[in-house]
């Protein structure tokens, strides 16, 4: 979500007023674009361990099975042995 704030207007030197917009973007965006990069499927909405372990060896990570499916169980709070997108915000935040 990209929220736009706008400061107040200040004087210029040539008598004219300026305003300036701040772009402040909460993260959410960013989150949904790596949550599709582990997703299983793209569109599944799911991150599965094997999903999980995929991406992290393509960024250096090697990490087993086994560790990936314990590094879901932390924060499968619907116990499915995947994670949703609500879920991974809560892992990433």
């Amino acid at each position: 979500m990209v929220l736009m704030m706008k400061q107040p207007s200040f004087p210029s030197s040539d008598g004219s007023s300026s305003s300036a917009a701040i772009v402040i973007n909460d993260g959410v965006e960013d989150l949904k674009l790596a949550f599709e990069m582990y997703e299983a499927e793209k569109g599944c909405g799911c991150i599965t361990p094997k999903s999980l372990q995929r991406m992290l060896n393509r960024l250096g990570e090697d990490k087993s099975y086994e560790q990936c499916v314990s590094m879901i169980q932390y924060f499968d709070l619907d116990k499915n042995g995947t994670l949703d997108f609500h879920e991974f915000h809560q892992m990433m935040v």
